[in-house]
């Protein structure tokens, strides 16, 4: 394994995620469920920046009705498209995934493995 430092521990408790440079890929790590995810920060839709975007539970629906899902996703803050962090999985059309990396946290530092 390769593990390579994309920020502080306090930073991505503060902000709700890190966002660093690898091997020239921009890469973020997020937190779901207690659990770290690294996401590449581009969002395969239209190129956005995917990681900027908030994790939350999933709503699902038509306008006037909607319920939660019990499914965590990171939406994206261009257009709202929605990806499993832990797969990469597009929700919104299963042609699309972002790829994801194992995070971890060590040492006051968030750590990926491209």
């Amino acid at each position: 394994m390769s593990w390579h430092d994309v920020g502080s521990l306090s930073d991505l408790e503060r902000e709700g995620r890190v966002i660093g440079r690898v091997d020239g890929r921009e890469v973020g790590v997020v937190r779901s469920g207690g659990e770290l995810h690294g996401v590449r920060n581009r969002c395969p839709h239209h190129g956005g920046p995917l990681c900027l975007g908030t994790v939350e539970e999933r709503l699902v629906g038509e306008p006037g009705s909607y319920d939660l899902t019990g499914i965590t996703v990171l939406r994206c803050p261009w257009h709202g498209w929605e990806f499993d962090p832990t797969t990469g999985s597009c929700l919104d059309d299963p042609a699309l995934r972002v790829a994801v990396y194992p995070a971890k946290a060590a040492d006051g530092r968030v750590l990926v493995d491209l």
